[in-house]
């Protein structure tokens, strides 16, 4: 029989009492490596007067490779193509608390030539995070300001706030809003018909044609999300394995890394490399991540799309359309259509390496000559 130890009795005991006194722990560390953030953000300006800056604000502050992908992309695009500005970046953790200051303080140092850019992403909702609210607190401080804000996917689910940020972001006299689809687009023109709104592609799609791989493809990649955005259940999507894996081996994963963002961040380009070379190893990637997609097509692999509860993945595939051969990017209307997707790209051979589009149409110099027809003095 077995006998349950002190130790094994007063874990679960003593776990139930202390959880109040450990959350209240985490929360003092964190607020004090965020405070330390934020006064070395303004220490940074204060040394770096007289230059110009962009304000990267909204840093990643996750796990998810998608969105690492967003940051790296940004990230290398201003060093790349901004080179004379002094770039200085933070998360929102560090911005949006009142004890912080943060946007009294920035309005004071903020300069006609610095320019504030936002993460890309879904950041333009109310479905939670501080983004958003970071959005409507530096339009209403400094509505002078010149801000870029990278493509976005806008969804409200409460119509007050869809209103209460609209209101502050059309005060914005300089700013260029990117919607990377067309519901958003729509949506951006409708919230802000003041402020100056373009249909603009993900920045990661920049990374599509720089890479070529020659691994043996021969097995699938059922790329599925486990948050509130998944439309199909995760027995339905066991069933497609199952149904697959008739056709070939068959792993399932997400754009969510076991790391901690903390780590990737140190070595992001190890990361972003690693993730993309992951799929170059499928001959097909079935997923419902908007950045399952487009690290498949980076590494030249075709992709089927699974419906998710909101429009972000699904409209974000017309971007494909004319430019990769058809039949590489595809929407699937159910799981069954999905498996008869599959099963014919299977049967036959695909390129492996895409066309450097977005980043030669959209990205590169491209968005340098907008941010100067924007920003320049």
């Amino acid at each position: 029989m077995y006998k349950m130890s002190i130790k094994d009795f007063l874990r679960p005991t003593l776990g139930k009492w202390t959880r109040p006194l450990r959350k209240y722990c985490r929360q003092c560390i964190n607020e004090s490596i965020y405070d330390r953030q934020n006064k070395h953000f303004f220490q940074k300006i204060d040394q770096t007067k007289g230059k110009k800056h962009i304000f990267y604000l909204g840093i990643t502050e996750h796990s998810n490779l998608g969105d690492f992908g967003q940051y790296y992309c940004i990230d290398r695009w201003i060093r790349t193509y901004c080179s004379e500005y002094v770039l200085l970046k933070i998360g929102v953790n560090a911005i949006i608390q009142p004890k912080f200051h943060f946007f009294e303080k920035l309005s004071k140092c903020i300069t006609n030539d610095d320019v504030i850019l936002f993460q890309s992403g879904y950041t333009t909702q109310d479905l939670g995070g501080f983004h958003n609210e970071m959005h409507i607190r530096v339009a209403e401080t400094m509505p002078n300001a010149n801000i870029l804000m990278m493509p976005q996917t806008i969804y409200f689910r409460e119509e007050k706030n869809r209103q209460r940020t609209a209101k502050a972001l059309n005060q914005c006299n300089n700013m260029l809003f990117f919607a990377r689809d067309f519901v958003s687009f729509e949506d951006a023109i409708k919230m802000m018909p003041d402020v100056r709104t373009m249909l603009y592609p993900d920045i990661v799609t920049s990374l599509i044609g720089g890479r070529e791989f020659h691994h043996k493809r021969d097995r699938i990649y059922l790329c599925r999300r486990n948050d509130g955005e998944k439309f199909y259940s995760e027995e339905e999507l066991l069933v497609l394995r199952d149904n697959l894996s008739k056709l070939l081996p068959v792993d399932m994963g997400d754009t969510q890394s076991l790391a901690s963002y903390k780590k990737i961040r140190k070595n992001l380009k190890k990361y972003i490399d690693a993730e993309i070379e992951k799929y170059s190893f499928y001959k097909v990637t079935i997923t419902d991540r908007y950045h399952g997609t487009i690290f498949s097509l980076c590494a030249g692999t075709p992709v089927i799309i699974l419906k998710t509860t909101d429009h972000k993945v699904t409209t974000g595939a017309d971007w494909f359309k004319g430019v990769f051969e058809d039949g590489f990017v595809q929407v699937s209307d159910s799981l069954d259509d999905a498996y008869d997707k599959a099963l014919a790209i299977t049967k036959k051979d695909m390129p492996i390496k895409l066309p450097a589009y977005f980043d030669e149409k959209y990205y590169g110099k491209a968005l340098r000559a907008l941010f100067d027809e924007m920003f320049a003095r």
